[in-house]
């Protein structure tokens, strides 16, 4: 399968940042560099959420996760694995 490239031009001081991480975490500079870009829309995703609850809550006052406890604590442990999935997941992989 073909891949269609692009070269870009970095200073020479952060490619030697990003080979010395990819040895550190035994990968290769391109892998490292598209797990880096995949982190990072990751996060925008999760902020772009975090910030729709803050939203919410500013509106509404509440984050209407539920009226009993089970509800409550089911809408936490979504909300944990939530931000595991984004945040930590790569890393055990």
């Amino acid at each position: 399968m073909d891949r269609a490239t692009v070269s870009i031009e970095i200073p020479f001081a952060l490619y030697s940042k990003v080979e010395a991480l990819a040895v550190e975490v035994e990968t290769d500079p391109e892998n490292l560099i598209a797990t880096l870009v995949e982190v990072g829309c990751q996060r925008s995703v999760w902020l772009r959420n975090l910030q729709e609850l803050q939203e919410q809550i500013k509106r509404d006052g509440s984050l209407r996760v539920g009226t009993s406890r089970e509800e409550v604590v089911e809408q936490v442990r979504r909300t944990r694995r939530e931000i595991f999935d984004a945040e930590y997941a790569h890393l055990y992989r």
